[in-house]
């Protein structure tokens, strides 16, 4: 062969080779400028993009903990059961799928047909290689899958269905993007949008807020305001799902970014209107942000909230104007206003009227406790002052404004509830803010201008405030709101476990009209919030749910209020001198000593310097039926008068440190008081009632540390005062003489106290020892006579009570997780097992000769029991409780007993006890 023709056929091989590798190297170049939204066909309600799939359905599997609680809806039941398919399903888990779920993903929501929404996926693929890739792995089959092939002008779009599963899904590939839906008709329209050359990037309302979405999110979620009202209507009957126009006049696009916790959602972004619309944008527009303060007057059983805040009122008049006037609603409004026949020029009214209003209004809904269900609704608007108020409502109807009634809780409560014509402007002024607001009532709370539509709703509203049960003072709240900023033009508030009174009938979907296992899941979480701030010509938009778990549903009580800290101690029951019922006086961690009506109302409060040491006590000081609070704390001994002054000299300075609460004793019941105090110097004193050491007791120094109080006996003609430290027992007389000398001595339990019990015709004085044991001190002679008990050195308490009449004087013991009852034979009667820790404890109540009951609190649990004389619990117990109780008639007319006890969240519980 010719050198020629071997240079032709290397030339005509090397030609071949360039040919076959333009052509192959052609087709694998890279797709550039392929952004998955200009797949994305303009009428999306909702798009979601989502940076790495496989990511965050790890997070929404392993992490998340209230996705456990949502299986209760069948919805997130299936949603959780596709990720857990898509995660550990062997159709999605070859290599090809799986690097898709590494990929981003973008997802949005169409309307299709009269009723649907329909979601299409798009990705954006690297290069066509990768896309290569895709279509021989359709071809192979080896996930055992049909597939059919059609063209859509020049665009293949296959047709997928999976053996033995219902539906197919269709895909197709343009221009770098592999888009796919359920609905063939999506993924034609996602064709043709990326044929066109206008796509939402070249809206300059989505462009500037696709500009602002954040890379670092677990999702990204843009809002077509315009379009979501078609995509919410399928979860709504046909009435209510008219109303959802008012969507639209959110924004035009809102953009959000998400981020996925443990027990939280949170949720953070912007939303934007276009300029010639006119949107909720506009009545904040050059207002800046504001701290609200109106928490302090809303009741915590909200259900829903809706409140805002600015800094200047004559802006909010200016803002909502413009608002109405571009949103051709100022006639409507014009003509409600003379309605009102109000005296006055309107543009001067409404100046006045914004003037008076203070930085801040709110429209919440409450839950009630009214049998037919119908909750509180109110309108509050914080006014620069109360007088200047009523004056201005007078003025305009050329009236003097008079209560229509009152609302009254006890003498010392008279609240005025008032009803004007002229009032009425308010709510109009603010309904574009606050929409439906009540009108027909009003009263004041301070500053706060409250409406509402009937008189029970302004009577409940009061009486929170006056029980302190406020979102305020709500621990739970103030953990939900560190969520958020704290300055904000506008707050939305949901709270789950009543949402479903907010919207009894108007829902389709199981959120709206959840059943007892789902109610239960949606208690568990706290709510939902909504917090918006004016940026500029955005709003920036803040947002959580939030889940507690550990949250629980409010107890059934008669009243619950709140105090600034828990209660220590248990509360205690006192007697008003006035109307002989009773009232409540508790102390809290803060030493703050409160008392309390017996509707709740906090009476006063006063701050001591250390906690109380054992129980207040009420002496008659002037011997006029008048009665004093009397008790002490390490360092002082207090005497206070009704409304919480010191009497005489008091407080009284002790020279050494208290080690025990005091004791007082009348001897003869002449109210000639004589209060006895052990001191850390090993002294005990006697004092009388007015402060002034009494002479004639001449006991001498213990031997250890008294803790408990000394008592006194009177038996026999004999006064017996006794007492213990942690090394002896005395007995002495009303001179602090040793009257019985023990033959043979122990060491008296920390929680023991001494009893006078009859036995054999002998008197006795018995306690429990170290080890648990009944102690008999015989007070004729001083023997001493034991009874195996307990018998072991765990903490315990002991108290005798004659439970019932045929076991004789009962000895009950507490320790540990259990309540014993021993008969005057030592036989055991009952044993209580609890499942928790007791306080060693036990508390005694006398409802009727044949029904006594012993009640204990499990500190461990915060729970309280009240315990029958046969060792069974009494009906309806445990309750919810984080101290020991009282229990007695509040009222003289009361039929009822009340359960007093230091409730969760700083609350002092009120139960009735049937």
């Amino acid at each position: 062969m010719s050198r020629k023709i071997v240079t032709a056929l290397w030339l005509l091989v090397l030609t071949g080779l360039l040919v076959f590798a333009y052509f192959h190297f052609s087709t694998l170049k890279n797709f550039k400028n392929n952004q998955t939204i200009k797949a994305v066909p303009t009428d999306a309600s909702l798009i979601l993009q989502i940076q790495n799939p496989k990511n965050l359905i790890g997070i929404l599997l392993n992490d998340v903990k209230y996705m456990e609680a949502l299986q209760a809806f069948a919805g997130f039941k299936v949603f959780n059961a596709h990720l857990n398919s898509l995660q550990n399903d062997s159709v999605f888990n070859t290599g090809l799928i799986r690097s898709l779920k590494s990929k981003a993903l973008t997802i949005s929501f169409h309307p299709l047909g009269k009723n649907n929404v329909c979601p299409l996926y798009t990705y954006a693929l690297n290069n066509q290689a990768e896309e290569n890739k895709i279509l021989s792995f359709l071809d192979e089959n080896t996930g055992g899958w049909i597939i059919d092939k059609r063209k859509y002008n020049t665009s293949p779009i296959y047709a997928i269905k999976l053996k033995g599963r219902q539906g197919q899904v269709f895909a197709s590939f343009y221009r770098g993007i592999l888009m796919a839906s359920s609905s063939s008709i999506l993924v034609e329209n996602a064709l043709r949008q990326l044929r066109t050359e206008f796509s939402l990037l070249e809206d300059t309302t989505f462009n500037k807020l696709f500009k602002t979405s954040g890379n670092n999110t677990d999702a990204n979620i843009f809002i077509n305001f315009e379009r979501l009202p078609e995509a919410l209507s399928p979860a709504f009957k046909h009435l209510q799902s008219k109303k959802l126009g008012f969507v639209k006049n959110i924004a035009s696009w809102g953009e959000l970014d998400v981020n996925l916790n443990d027990n939280h959602l949170l949720i953070n972004g912007f939303l934007y209107s276009a300029q010639y619309q006119s949107k909720i944008n506009t009545l904040f527009e050059g207002m800046s942000a504001n701290s609200s303060k109106i928490n302090n007057v809303i009741p915590d059983n909200t259900s829903f909230m809706l409140s805002y805040s600015f800094d200047h009122s004559r802006k909010l008049k200016d803002r909502l104007m413009t608002y109405l006037k571009q949103n051709n609603q100022f006639e409507s409004y014009t003509i409600a206003y003379n309605k009102l026949k109000l005296r006055g020029k309107q543009n001067e009214v409404e100046k006045r009227i914004f003037e008076l209003i203070d930085k801040e209004f709110a429209y919440l809904i409450c839950h009630s406790n009214d049998v037919q269900g119908e909750d509180d609704k109110y309108l509050i608007v914080k006014t620069q002052s109360k007088s200047k108020t009523l004056k201005l409502l007078g003025e305009l109807t050329d009236e003097t404004l008079v209560p229509v009634s009152f609302y009254q809780l006890d003498a010392q409560t008279k609240q005025p509830i008032y009803s004007s014509q002229s009032s009425a402007v308010f709510p109009l002024m603010l309904r574009t803010y606050c929409p439906d607001s009540p009108q027909k009532f009003f009263t004041f709370i301070d500053n706060y201008l409250v409406f509402a539509d009937s008189q029970k709703q302004l009577s409940n509203i009061v009486y929170a405030n006056i029980l302190n049960k406020t979102l305020q003072n709500s621990k739970y709240h103030n953990e939900f709101s560190n969520r958020f900023a704290y300055k904000e033009n506008a707050f939305v508030y949901i709270d789950f476990s009543k949402a479903k009174n907010l919207l009894p009938t108007t829902g389709k979907h199981a959120l709206f009209n959840p059943s007892k296992p789902q109610q239960e899941a949606l208690n568990k979480f706290y709510g939902a919030g909504i917090q918006l701030t004016a940026a500029n010509d955005l709003l920036y938009v803040n947002a959580c749910i939030e889940y507690m778990p550990q949250r629980q549903s409010e107890p059934e009580t008669v009243w619950q209020s709140g105090l600034d800290s828990t209660i220590i101690g248990k509360p205690s029951l006192m007697i008003n001198h006035y109307t002989r019922e009773r009232e409540i006086m508790v102390q809290d961690k803060s030493n703050m000593l409160y008392l309390i009506s017996n509707s709740g109302r906090i009476l006063w409060k006063k701050k001591l310097g250390s906690p109380i040491l054992g129980e207040i006590s009420q002496i008659d000081y002037y011997r006029n039926n008048k009665l004093q609070y009397l008790f002490n704390t390490a360092n002082r001994i207090y005497l206070l008068d009704r409304n919480g002054n010191n009497v005489d000299k008091y407080p009284i300075e002790l020279t050494h440190k208290a080690t025990n609460p005091i004791a007082i004793f009348d001897y003869d019941n002449n109210r000639n008081y004589r209060i006895f105090v052990a001191c850390a110097n090993k002294q005990t004193y006697a004092y009388d009632k007015t402060g002034k050491l009494v002479t004639g007791w001449n006991a001498k120094p213990t031997e250890g540390t008294v803790s408990l109080p000394l008592q006194h006996f009177r038996t026999n003609g004999n006064d017996y005062i006794a007492f213990a430290d942690n090394k002896r027992n005395y007995i002495l007389n009303r001179r602090g003489k040793e009257r019985v000398k023990l033959k043979s001595d122990f060491v008296r339990n920390t929680n023991s106290s001494f009893y006078l019990v009859t036995k054999n015709n002998h008197t006795y004085l018995s306690t429990t020892d170290t080890k648990g044991n009944l102690q008999l001190i015989n007070l004729s002679n001083g023997d001493v006579k034991q009874q195996t008990l307990l018998n072991s050195s765990q903490e315990h308490f002991y108290l005798a009570y004659d439970m019932s009449s045929k076991n004789g004087t009962e000895s009950i013991l507490v320790s540990g997780d259990k309540v014993m009852a021993f008969a005057a034979s030592g036989k055991k009667i009952f044993e209580l097992k609890i499942d928790g820790k007791l306080l060693p404890a036990a508390d005694t109540y006398f409802f009727s000769s044949n029904n006594k009951k012993i009640g204990v609190f499990d500190a461990q649990n915060n729970k309280i029991y009240l315990i029958n004389s046969d060792g069974n619990l009494y009906k309806n117990f445990p309750l919810r409780g984080k101290s020991r109780f009282s229990i007695g008639f509040l009222n003289k007319k009361s039929t009822k007993f009340n359960l007093i006890v230091g409730g969760e969240n700083n609350y002092l519980y009120n139960y009735e006890v049937k």
